[in-house]
C-alpha cells in the first residue's frame, strides 16, 4: 500500500476535512493522539472530523504490540472506516499497526519529524518484556505533514 495523499507544507492541520473527502472518507472515524499533543491540537483536528464521520477517541498512552492490537480489534468490531493520527512516533507506529491488521484507511498528521516514522511501512512496538519490535505496517493512506506543527515541537537531544 502506497500513501495516495501526501501534503507537506505550512497550516495543513486545517486540512483534514480536505483529506478526508478527497479520499471518500465517512462514517465513524478514530481519532488517536497523546494527551499532551491533543491539549495543543486535537480540538481543530476534532472539529473537522466532525463536519465527515462519527468522531471516536483513543489516547495513546504506550506503544506495545499488544496495545495496537486492541485498537486494531476496536476498528474491526465498531466498522471504524478512518484511523486519524495525531502525535509523534509512539503514536503514529500505534496506528500505523492497527491499520496495518484492520485494514483500515489512515490519516498521519505528525508532530514531530523523524528519519521515517511519518510515512514508513514500519512500526516500532514494543513487545511483552519492553524490547523494541520492528513490524511491517501500513504506510499511511493519507499524510498531513505540516512544517508549522513540526517547527513548534519540542527540541530533541
Amino acid at each position: 500500500m502506497k500513501t495516495n495523499y501526501l501534503k507537506i507544507g505550512c497550516g495543513l492541520i486545517n486540512s483534514v476535512e480536505e483529506a478526508l473527502c478527497a479520499n471518500n472518507i465517512s462514517g465513524k472515524i478514530l481519532y488517536v493522539s497523546g494527551c499532551v499533543v491533543d491539549k495543543i491540537y486535537g480540538a481543530k483536528i476534532k472539529n473537522q472530523i466532525k463536519q465527515y464521520g462519527e468522531l471516536k477517541e483513543e489516547y495513546v498512552n504506550y506503544n506495545t504490540i499488544e496495545y495496537a492490537m486492541k485498537i486494531a480489534e476496536r476498528c474491526i468490531a465498531t466498522d471504524i472506516d478512518c484511523i486519524v493520527g495525531l502525535g509523534g512516533g509512539k503514536v503514529l507506529d500505534v496506528c500505523k499497526y492497527a491499520a496495518y491488521v484492520s485494514k483500515t484507511k489512515y490519516l498521519a498528521i505528525p508532530t514531530t519529524a523523524a528519519n521515517d516514522g511519518l510515512v514508513s511501512p514500519i512500526a516500532v512496538l514494543k513487545r511483552n518484556d519492553g524490547l523494541p519490535r520492528s513490524l511491517g505496517a501500513a504506510m499511511p493512506d493519507m499524510a498531513l505533514i505540516d512544517i508549522e506543527v513540526i517547527a513548534e515541537g519540542p527540541v530533541q537531544n
